[in-house]
């Protein structure tokens, strides 16, 4: 084969470092915004986290999708990607910094500095990070959407409850609700009843309080088996949603069980449900 191989690239995407002053941290910032004439008041937005592993496949989703809003249900759609500086798909250490109020219940305690991040995270994001790309890109801030996978996830529903206008649409897909379950329903109880105009989607796979069989043959299938089942993912996320729509309402809270997924897989089948629920 002859000719020199070109570097791969995602139309119309744009990657920068984005110093953040809420934590004085960096972050990647990668934007893709669909080409055309946006509608009035702007493109709706999706802040996606973890976006060294997610940014690609959300804008695949809607540019895909997005040109039959018809029989898909997703519009054109404006994809915002948040990660962590870097080229780790998820920086695991930086995570539980920016996406976690405090310890982990039933944990021993971690060392300083490396949990707890969430505020001046979400600070970032909602103060500085989103009204910058709104002023330079034609995007709807009233109809913004932030989507978390896993501790990601947990840090949606905190977010959720600390700031619930921050965002109209609200995404969290296996979200770590063991992080601190207690914590968590009794910040989302207080703040949610009587909110106006948000929704939330939540979802897992149906594999989540167990473990799949393609696992099963895999060394340390005991301890995953006794994990799991301490972290009920499914049970705690299902229940966490049956107290949403009682503060919400049925028809402002969508809560998904994927058959046949399990914690990593189930993210790539909720994205485009997520994307879905945004337009409605």
């Amino acid at each position: 084969m002859s000719g020199d191989w070109l570097a791969f690239e995602l139309p119309g995407a744009r990657t920068r470092r984005w110093p953040a002053r809420a934590n004085g941290q960096a972050y990647r910032i990668s934007v893709w915004v669909p080409p055309g004439t946006p509608p009035p008041g702007g493109f709706p937005a999706i802040c996606v986290l973890d976006a060294n592993a997610l940014f690609g496949t959300f804008v695949e989703l809607v540019r895909r999708s997005s040109r039959r809003p018809d029989a898909t249900g997703i519009v054109p759609t404006a994809v915002v990607g948040i990660a962590h500086d870097g080229d780790e798909l998820f920086a695991e250490a930086l995570r539980r910094r920016d996406f976690t109020a405090g310890p982990a219940a039933g944990e021993p305690a971690p060392a300083a500095g490396s949990v707890g991040g969430a505020p001046a995270f979400l600070s970032f994001i909602a103060d500085e990070l989103m009204p910058a790309l709104r002023a330079e890109l034609p995007l709807d801030a009233a109809r913004q959407a932030l989507f978390g996978h896993s501790l990601a996830g947990h840090f949606v529903l905190q977010a959720l409850a600390a700031r619930p206008q921050a965002f109209r649409t609200w995404a969290a897909v296996s979200p770590s609700v063991w992080w601190d379950e207690a914590g968590l329903r009794a910040a989302l109880a207080a703040a949610l009843p009587g909110q106006p105009d948000l929704r939330v989607f939540m979802a897992a796979g149906a594999w989540e309080d167990e473990v799949p069989p393609w696992q099963r043959q895999h060394p340390g299938y005991e301890q995953l088996v006794a994990r799991r089942a301490q972290r009920r993912m499914v049970g705690s996320a299902q229940a966490l949603a049956e107290d949403l729509q009682a503060w919400l309402g049925a028809d402002r809270l969508a809560f998904r069980v994927f058959p046949d997924e399990d914690h990593a897989s189930v993210v790539m089948v909720a994205a485009q449900r997520v994307l879905r629920f945004c337009g409605g």
